[in-house]
């Protein structure tokens, strides 16, 4: 994986940089929860005066909302549509046409993130966590011109230094996480111990490629889809460079248990699907998620924990997503997806003559 030097980047050239190469730009964000309140409309705002109105960078901004689990969905849906999105949808009206019914709660993130890509447009997908303050646009200008600068990139992973709201360092999952990522998947996948955060939710991936990849529900979705990435492209596919520091909402540490709990069964998941797959090629990642109980006896457990955390034990979610190019729905879309495309970068091509 390559490392990019943000100084190196020339974000004056993003226009002219996908237009030669024919690259069309999909901001998609998926929102849950009250810590987005205050941060979505801003976060959305802000991106689309920078680099949809004074820049054509952004083709459009695509918001997925799903409720938490008290069925309150916080009134995101018309924060995103007041702030200028694209479209926004809530997550239970779109899943069921790629994924079948499931609870929106079952897929959680996960399954925002594959309706995301089944509505979208773009040939490139950058996808953004919707909770954070004190928000800098070129968070996704970095993105976006490390997008199209080279062509041959299908993936671009975020970093950024990481605070609370409070000031203090966050990220703390994902330095949990490094320990399993080097003791079960460095073996497999040299890369995601060189990735400094592999977690971060700002990441751009090629749509064929996303749509290729079968990945967790729940929180292991970063996990899985970073890690399938990497081990599909070659390395000079995949590149990170560092962004603007992110201030996120911290989330309480009762959450945060349950976000390490479940990726710990992705990465078990991965690990096995990686050593069955040197004796079998042919092998499905959701099958050895759908066998994790014969893998691994005596694994499958709810989070039990002490008083003053959530009354209900947490049970991880283990399933696996198959890939969405599968979906006879999202192979429907196909058609018009090609045709958004084209007209996207029709416009473009006029915007700049005009302007030229």
């Amino acid at each position: 994986m390559q490392t990019l030097d943000p100084t190196t980047l020339d974000l004056d050239a993003i226009e002219v940089d996908r237009l030669a190469k024919g690259i069309t730009l999909s901001l998609l964000i998926p929102a849950r929860g009250p810590e987005s309140v205050g941060t979505l409309g801003n976060l959305i705002a802000k991106v689309r005066d920078r680099w949809m109105r004074d820049r054509n960078v952004i083709d459009e901004i695509g918001v997925v909302v799903d409720p938490t689990s008290d069925g309150d969905d916080h009134g995101l849906l018309e924060i995103a549509e007041e702030a200028g999105a694209s479209w926004a949808v809530r997550g239970e009206n779109v899943l069921p046409l790629h994924a079948g019914p499931e609870p929106a709660s079952y897929g959680g993130k996960a399954g925002a993130m594959r309706s995301l890509a089944y509505l979208a447009f773009g040939n490139r997908l950058i996808f953004h966590d919707s909770d954070l303050e004190n928000y800098d646009p070129m968070t996704v200008g970095r993105l976006a011109a490390a997008a199209t600068s080279d062509s041959s990139l299908m993936f671009v992973n975020g970093s950024s230094p990481r605070l609370t709201g409070g000031g203090q360092p966050g990220g703390r999952t994902t330095e949990m996480l490094r320990s399993l990522y080097s003791k079960q998947l460095s073996r497999y996948v040299p890369d995601i111990t060189r990735t400094i955060q592999p977690l971060i939710g700002e990441f751009v991936l090629d749509a064929d490629v996303f749509a290729a990849l079968a990945f967790s529900r729940g929180y292991g979705v970063e996990t899985s889809v970073k890690v399938l990435a990497m081990d599909l492209l070659s390395p000079e596919e995949c590149a990170q460079v560092e962004l603007p520091i992110k201030y996120q909402a911290g989330q309480h540490y009762h959450d945060l248990v349950k976000q390490f709990h479940e990726i710990s069964f992705t990465v078990d998941v991965l690990e096995a699907y990686f050593q069955r797959r040197t004796v079998d090629p042919q092998v499905a990642i959701w099958e050895i998620a759908e066998d994790y109980e014969l893998l691994f006896p005596g694994r499958t457990y709810p989070l039990r924990r002490p008083p003053g955390y959530d009354a209900e034990d947490f049970m991880p979610r283990l399933g696996f997503y198959r890939p969405l190019a599968t979906s006879p729905a999202y192979q429907a879309r196909l058609p018009e997806i090609r045709a958004a495309r084209g007209a996207a970068l029709d416009r473009l091509s006029h915007k700049m003559r005009t302007s030229a």
